[in-house]
């Protein structure tokens, strides 16, 4: 059964940021409020040491941004990144905080000015897709009305997850091998470490940084529809007229 949590986060003033997209987003920070789900006082959180970016290693790319600790025990916004109206996104990280290792992971979120609802959305994805205690994930939430939801905007985000495992259809990470930047693509190759089979789509997520701020994010798949344990797969991503000097990749399919 996937577990769940709701925190809010209050988005600040804007900053104007030079993006790594055409056109340019509206980049967008916010400090993430507490959780609004108390941990019972008989039940004292486990400490968890905030890890460093990307310290599972399945990630891939040439940049390693910091970020916040999140708040303890908990599965928490860390930052809140470019509004990216073209795409209809929100870019955040979160940090798992609990005492375990967590997977599939499912954001949504509402958007709220003056008192009211004015958007609401769920994310597609998380890199990694396994999480483990005390690493941060990148995601985003997709609002079809996003260019509508006004720059101040308060947003709430609820997330589930599962225990990180091999069952069947739960979320399987693979390590990326290598992430170049060749003409307008990143071309690269992941490999199935988990000790089981995995399938596809394997989705291949690729974000953006730019001083440390995610500022873009583009989509695509590997060009294989299985992976057995120990095998690998390949993808080409085309940027198209996004300028993307400074990314980050994951590379995701499921177990079979």
């Amino acid at each position: 059964m996937k577990t769940s949590l709701r925190i809010t986060a209050a988005l600040g003033i804007a900053l104007i940021l030079t993006s790594c997209s055409s056109p340019s987003p509206t980049p967008v920070t916010g400090e993430p409020a507490t959780s609004t789900q108390g941990t019972p006082a008989e039940e004292v959180a486990k400490a968890v040491e905030p890890l460093p970016f990307n310290a599972s290693g399945l990630l891939g790319g040439n940049t390693t941004p910091s970020f916040g600790d999140g708040d303890p025990g908990e599965v928490s916004v860390v930052q809140i990144g470019a509004r990216l109206v073209d795409q209809k996104v929100l870019l955040f990280a979160f940090r798992n905080n609990t005492d375990e290792a967590i997977a599939h992971v499912d954001w949504t979120a509402t958007a709220r000015s003056g008192g009211s609802i004015v958007g609401s959305g769920r994310s597609q994805g998380t890199a990694p897709s396994v999480v483990q205690s005390g690493e941060v994930a990148l995601s985003y939430i997709y609002f079809d009305n996003l260019e509508a939801i006004p720059d101040d905007a308060e947003y709430e985000f609820s997330a589930s997850s599962l225990p990180a495992n091999t069952s069947s259809y739960n979320t399987a990470a693979l390590k990326v091998t290598e992430a170049n930047l060749v003409g307008d693509s990143i071309v690269g190759g992941a490999v199935n470490e988990t000790g089981a089979d995995a399938t596809g789509p394997f989705s291949v997520s690729i974000y953006c940084f730019d001083g440390g701020q995610m500022a873009d994010h583009k989509m695509g798949f590997a060009d294989q529809q299985d992976a057995a344990d120990g095998a690998t797969v390949s993808f080409s991503e085309n940027l198209y007229s996004t300028s993307c000097p400074n990314f980050v990749v994951g590379v995701s399919g499921y177990f079979k």
